[in-house]
C-alpha cells in the first residue's frame, strides 16, 4: 500500500496539560466550540484496483476458532461485515468517574491467529471521525477505515504499526481523519500476525465530537449536616474521570442520603473555576449548571436550611455533556 501522512499534531504529548476549558450556553453552542479545536487528522492510503481485488478477495470459507466466538461472528470478510451499531456498545451513559476507558466503546474480539474482524459503517462526507481500538496488552493488533470507490479503487486509514511505528506494541492506537465521501465505509480488526491468545478489545468508530448523559452519577464524598454552617466536600472529575475536552450541555445535582434520615430542606452549591451554583429556596435540586468545564475539581456544600436535621448527606449528578472523543489518559502518542 501506498506510504501514510499525518497532517502536523495538534495534540498534546505525553505528560502535557491538553485541556481547554469550555464553557457554552446550550448543545449547539458547546458542539460549535469544541469544533474550533484543531485536530490532528490522518491522510489517506490510496488503494489501486488490484490492491482492492486483493484485500476484498472473498476468502476460503470461515476462519477457524480456538475460542467460543463472539456474537459478531462470522464477520471474516467485507462481504460478512458486522454492522457497528449493533455492536454491544459498554458504556453509553456515564454513571461513576471510573467509566472512562469504557465510555462510547463498543467490544469484540479476535479468536485465533487467522481470524480478523469486518465491520461496516456510514459515515458522512466532511465530518471529522475518531478511530480507537484499546485493551491491547502491548501487542500489534491494529485497525482499519476503508472506502471503496464505484470503479473499485479505494483508501484506506490505518494504525497498522508496520506502516507507522509509532503504533507498535502500543495498548491503544488511534487516530482522526477527515470523512472524504458519504456511504458505507468498512472497518477492519486484525491481528497482524501477533496473535498469541484471545483478547476482547475495546473500538470506537465514530464522531469526534460525542455527547453523553449523565445519569444517577455519585460526587465521591459527602457531609455529617450538623448545625447552620455549610459542611463541604471536594468531587474531583479531573485527570481520569471525564475526557480533557468536556463542555457541559446541563447539568444538575440533587439530594443522596446515605442514613435513614431525610432532609427534605438541603440548602446545597456546587463551585469551580471560580463559579458557585447554589439550589433554590424550596428545590431539592441545583439546576441550570452550565458555564463551565465538568472536568475539574468541584467544591460541593450543603446544609440543613432550618437547623434541624443531622444527617449524612451527599449529591449526585444528572444531565448532558459533549466532548472530544481521545485516547484515555496515559495512552496519547506523539506522531
Amino acid at each position: 500500500m501506498g506510504s501514510m501522512v499525518f497532517s502536523m499534531s495538534a495534540l498534546a504529548a505525553p505528560g502535557e496539560d491538553s485541556t481547554v476549558s469550555i464553557v457554552c450556553q446550550d448543545e449547539k453552542d458547546c458542539i460549535e466550540q469544541l469544533e474550533s479545536i484543531k485536530l490532528n487528522t490522518m491522510e489517506p492510503i490510496s488503494l489501486s484496483q488490484s490492491e482492492v481485488a486483493s484485500l476484498f478477495a472473498e476468502k476460503d470459507g470461515i476462519q477457524p476458532y480456538t475460542t467460543v466466538p463472539d456474537d459478531c461472528e462470522p464477520n471474516d470478510t467485507f462481504t460478512t461485515a458486522y454492522p457497528y451499531n449493533q455492536v454491544p456498545e459498554m458504556t453509553p451513559q456515564l454513571t461513576g468517574k471510573n467509566q472512562l476507558f469504557t465510555l462510547g466503546m463498543r467490544h469484540a474480539g479476535l479468536h485465533s491467529a487467522e481470524d480478523e474482524d469486518w465491520y461496516s459503517i456510514k459515515l458522512t462526507a466532511g465530518e471529522t471521525y475518531f478511530v480507537d481500538i484499546r485493551n491491547l496488552v502491548q501487542c500489534d493488533w491494529f485497525i482499519e477505515v476503508y472506502y471503496i470507490r464505484s470503479d473499485n479503487t479505494g483508501y484506506c486509514y490505518s494504525s497498522d504499526p508496520s506502516l507507522r511505528p509509532v503504533y507498535s506494541k502500543k495498548t491503544e492506537k488511534y487516530f482522526y481523519f477527515d470523512a472524504q465521501d458519504t456511504g458505507t465505509h468498512y472497518i477492519r480488526v486484525t491481528s497482524g500476525g501477533d496473535w498469541s491468545d484471545q483478547m476482547h478489545y475495546f473500538f470506537y468508530v465514530g464522531p469526534a465530537i460525542q455527547t453523553f448523559d449523565i445519569v444517577d452519577m455519585p460526587t465521591y464524598g459527602g457531609v455529617q449536616m450538623v448545625g447552620s454552617s455549610y459542611r463541604t466536600y471536594t468531587c474531583d472529575l479531573s485527570g481520569m474521570a471525564v475526557p480533557a475536552q468536556t463542555a457541559i450541555v446541563n447539568l444538575s445535582m440533587s439530594d443522596s442520603f446515605s442514613g435513614s434520615t431525610i432532609c427534605p430542606e438541603v440548602d446545597k452549591y456546587m463551585s469551580a473555576g471560580g463559579k458557585t451554583y447554589y439550589s433554590k429556596s424550596g428545590s431539592n435540586v441545583i439546576s441550570g449548571i452550565a458555564n463551565a468545564s465538568l472536568g475539574q475539581a468541584w467544591t460541593i456544600g450543603g446544609r440543613c436550611s432550618k437547623s434541624m436535621h443531622a444527617t449524612y448527606w451527599s449529591g449526585k449528578l444528572n444531565g448532558r455533556f459533549a466532548c472530544i472523543m481521545a485516547p484515555y489518559p496515559g495512552n496519547e502518542l506523539s506522531f
